[in-house]
């Protein structure tokens, strides 16, 4: 599924697959045939020797050493390492993870479980934006001043590159000035974060030899949400490595991409900086590749010699010797990694309800448990009416909110729940789940009782009175009350529960016309205004977003609003020179999102954002059917200091921040 979020927007990423698309691929129930497994974690370090007392280095690392081929461990760590405690205990050295990615565009699997070392990060334990801790990761400390208009961020003295070379300033202002807001890398405009309200960039300072300062023009809000869970890696590059590829700096960059079979040195620039696809740029990460992605049927990463954390008895980390991660090219194959016993640690994709069958009967063979996943979504199916619709008719109709009601009373969500997500899940409207720090019972739960007398009331009170010989009741000027849905084709639990939501309708005299359409067009429908009514997946309320983000509860976003007031967010996002200007109270809720976007003080954005929630509740743009299913991964038995429940919040990106560095394997699974 295509993203619907601006490159505003601080929840999607591009050049990764949309997980609910991947999600939709593993959908069919599999019969599981026993192959050979390799397991996920190999209980045999790579360089023979067996587990034992553990030193402050790895072994293989101390041969180096012994060997003249390393410098002592003293000198490799910063002055002060960053400690991290693991989950349950202190490891022992030695293994391998194995692990999979699907396709060669799953590069978050890598980014999450192998490249999570942010300027600054989230605390393991998600509790929404405003409530879980950032804390320091390759900074010692930070300081935000001016109410938020300034970052000080102060280096670890000492700290170093994988190839050994130290981490400066000077690889900040390469990343700030020659990276991030350099206008020629960014033809089509340099990215929100790091620009003020006049679309400056912040001022970048290098306070001394260890400490860089980003100033902007006013509070800069989500600021430090982003670098800790979008962007973090972008924050410094290692200038010594990059400048030759940069015209700034090397007159022969352009020669370099045209060798490479590139026609521009900034598309040479972007490959060349990230550390997938490019296995010889120096990192910062645990673990370091030796392949490219693409080159081979796996990636390889091995411990980085120079990596800058230790566990609490000063033993650098990581624990374990090696990552191998296989790409494969359907869910189907991952999942029989899974029963196998060939995958320990994993996350994403294959925690669907119809694979948790399979997943489960097969613990005992592949001697793995299964951990929970918090879904991200809000919504299994949310279905929106065009309030914009270019037919006057056709707008009035669906504009009227005892039409929406009417409808939703008539669902019978629980069959729906029961039928096609295994019971799993609650009848919902679109809105932020427990345990959220948005969560509202009302807004969840407002119209979703089924009650077909209720359905009746509220049709009859948006004017519907009137039946034909059919059943079908009629509009004001004789019309049957009748519309088409668009349905995505390869969303089949929509498709699904189309069916029975039609017939739902139909018993309170509305006629649906289900219309499957693949993505592109439903997009090329949705997006003009032609649609009437369409389904998707509801996303979660976003703190801290861009200006395209949460069009699930007002209409920000030409794209992601489209179902439902594409005209609204058109007028919205381009100044009132197109679109249609909105009703009084949609332009109220569309200030206060800017206001809530330009917050800095989390409390007083939190207090917006329920004012804004407030007034989707009373618009009732979407109607939903349920709460997702729990997803869930899976963890090998004998591998320690991972976490039996994780979040599924894309800015989070579990597993990363439950310090996988720190993962050990002891005994048999």
């Amino acid at each position: 599924m295509t993203p619907e979020h601006t490159p505003g927007a601080t929840r999607h990423r591009a050049g990764t697959p949309n997980r609910r698309a991947v999600l939709r691929a593993g959908a069919g129930m599999l019969a599981v045939a026993g192959l050979p497994g390799c397991g996920f974690f190999e209980t045999d370090p790579d360089n023979g020797e067996s587990e034992g007392k553990k030193g402050k280095e790895a072994p293989s690392l101390k041969k180096r050493v012994d060997a003249g081929e390393l410098p002592p461990l003293a000198e490799r760590l910063p002055d002060k390492p960053r400690e991290v405690t693991p989950l349950e205990k202190a490891g022992v050295y030695g293994g391998t993870w194995h692990s999979v990615m699907l396709t060669q565009e799953d590069m978050n699997w890598l980014r999450y479980s192998m490249g999570y070392e942010p300027l600054v990060r989230w605390a393991p334990e998600w509790r929404g934006v405003a409530r879980t801790e950032i804390l320091p990761n390759v900074c010692e400390k930070y300081e935000v001043h001016s109410g938020g208009k300034e970052f000080v961020f102060r280096l670890r003295k000492g700290l170093k590159w994988s190839d050994g070379k130290p981490v400066t300033t000077d690889d900040f202002a390469f990343a700030f000035e020659d990276f991030n807001a350099d206008n020629d890398m960014h033809t089509t405009g340099v990215y929100e974060l790091w620009l003020s309200k006049s679309g400056r960039p912040a001022r970048f300072e290098k306070v001394d030899d260890l400490t860089v300062r980003y100033v902007y023009e006013e509070p800069k809000p989500g600021f430090l949400e982003e670098i800790a869970g979008t962007s973090g890696v972008t924050m410094l590059l290692p200038a010594h490595y990059l400048k030759k590829f940069h015209a700034g700096h090397n007159d022969g960059a352009q020669a370099l991409a045209k060798k490479a079979g590139l026609n521009r040195w900034i598309d040479y620039m972007v490959i060349q900086a990230d550390p997938w696809a490019n296995p010889d740029l120096p990192s910062l990460n645990p673990w370091v590749a030796r392949n490219a992605v693409g080159k081979g049927s796996s990636v390889i990463a091995e411990r980085n010699p120079y990596y800058w954390q230790v566990d609490p008895d000063g033993s650098q980390l990581p624990y374990l010797d090696k990552v191998i991660v296989d790409v494969v090219q359907d869910v189907e194959v991952e999942v029989l990694k899974v029963s196998n016993g060939d995958l320990g640690m994993q996350l994403y994709n294959f925690g669907t309800v119809r694979n948790k069958p399979v997943i489960a009967r097969n613990r005992g063979k592949g001697g793995y448990e299964l951990i929970e996943v918090a879904p991200d979504l809000v919504n299994t199916m949310i279905i929106g009416f065009n309030q914009t619709h270019p037919d006057k008719a056709r707008r009035a109709l669906f504009a009227t909110k005892d039409f929406r009601i009417g409808l939703s009373y008539a669902i019978n969500r629980q069959k729906i729940i029961d039928t096609f997500y295994g019971g799993q899940g609650r009848p919902w409207q679109c809105a932020p789940l427990p345990g959220s720090e948005l969560f509202d019972e009302e807004l969840g739960s407002q119209y979703t009782e089924y009650d077909i007398d209720k359905a009746n009331e509220a049709l009859d009170r948006a004017g519907l009175t009137r039946r034909g010989g059919d059943g079908i009741r009629r509009t004001a000027d004789g019309a049957p009350v009748a519309f088409n849905v668009l349905v995505v084709s390869d969303m089949p639990d929509h498709v699904d529960a189309l069916e029975l939501i039609r017939a739902d309708w139909k018993k309170v005299g509305v006629d649906a016309n289900i219309q499957r359409l693949a993505e592109t067009l439903y997009w090329e429908r949705v997006e003009a205004g032609a649609s009437e009514a369409a389904t998707w997946a509801g996303g979660p309320f976003d703190l801290r977003t861009g200006p395209g983000g949460d069009h699930y509860y007002l209409p920000t976003n030409p794209r992601g609003s489209s179902r439902y007031g594409g005209a609204w967010a058109r007028w919205y996002t381009r100044d009132g020179k197109d679109g249609e200007r909105p009703p009084a109270e949609i332009e109220k809720q569309l200030d206060l999102f800017d206001r809530m976007r330009f917050t800095f003080d989390s409390d007083r954005a939190l207090a917006l954002a329920r004012r804004i929630l407030a007034i989707t509740k009373d618009q009732f743009y979407y109607l939903g059917i349920s709460t997702p299913p729990s997803e869930y991964g899976i963890v090998k038995k004998n591998v320690h200091n991972v976490p039996k429940k994780f979040s599924g919040a894309v800015m989070h990106q579990a597993p990363g921040p439950s310090n996988p560095s720190t993962y050990f394997i002891s005994g048999k699974a």
